[in-house]
């Protein structure tokens, strides 16, 4: 049986990544998919997927930066599909750096993507799930929300108040038949921690294939960096009605890298 089946689900930064690889799964459980993303090319490709899989969706431009368009994006599941039952917000982007060079411009960067982007968006999304007494939220946190790393301070930073800001809404909505929780991923086979890592592995004048070793695969009792299937099971899982009376939790996706 589809866990999703009738469900409208709505992603941001599904055009790639974590994003597309829980877009791909949502379709799989049946749901309607709304695809959020600025990069309308990715957006397109995942929306290629799911119609190759049957699937019913939509994508649309959406910077979740902008009150505008987190409102836009809410209203147009709702047009296409009649309602929105889930919000995933898992848009977001990570720049290294020490923190005595990192660059103002760049902590600005991640503090609004990563961080008043979930708030934005979970906005707009509470107002339609208040009204039909049901919603799922899930957001993606990370290890790094949970235990410091070095030259991650804005990224640690926003992930540490993504998870803040999911127990604090969760009690806000929970009377209203809303559950909020998120997801802690560890290192997952992305364009973005290849990036990442990229950038720590010159601060610590390493090649790629030795930091990743060294920071993840090594202290991962799993022995491996994740798949965004990985990930995108456990947002299923918890965007379902299985889940039903789970709220305000952060669940790590990370093989027992982080078991905080």
């Amino acid at each position: 049986m589809m866990k999703l089946a009738g469900k409208t689900g709505l992603v941001t930064g599904g055009g790639s990544g974590i994003g597309r690889g829980i877009c791909l799964k949502f379709a799989k459980e049946g749901a309607n998919v709304v695809i959020a993303d600025i990069n309308m090319a990715g957006a397109e490709e995942t929306l290629r997927l799911i119609k190759a899989l049957g699937g019913a969706a939509i994508c649309i431009r959406a910077d979740v930066t902008s009150t505008v368009d987190t409102e836009n994006m809410v209203a147009a599941a709702v047009e296409e599909f009649g309602r929105i039952d889930i919000l995933v917000n898992n848009a977001g982007t990570d720049i290294k750096g020490a923190v005595e060079e990192y660059p103002v411009e760049k902590w600005d960067l991640l503090m609004s993507l990563n961080l008043k982007g979930v708030f934005l968006s979970t906005q707009a999304a509470v107002k339609r799930m208040k009204a039909q007494q049901y919603g799922r939220i899930v957001n993606i946190s990370s290890m790094a929300g949970k235990t410091g790393e070095s030259f991650t301070s804005a990224y640690c930073t926003t992930k540490f108040g993504v998870i803040g800001f999911t127990q604090s809404v969760a009690l806000e909505v929970g009377e209203s038949n809303i559950t909020i929780n998120a997801v802690c991923p560890g290192a997952v086979e992305t364009d973005l921690i290849k990036s990442s890592v990229t950038g720590t592995a010159q601060l610590n004048n390493r090649t790629y294939e030795e930091e990743l070793y060294e920071k993840f695969i090594k202290q991962t009792p799993l022995g491996r960096v994740a798949q965004p299937s990985d990930i995108a099971n456990a947002v299923a899982f918890l965007a379902s009605d299985e889940a039903s009376f789970i709220t305000g939790s952060s669940l790590n996706v990370s093989g027992g890298r982080e078991m905080h």
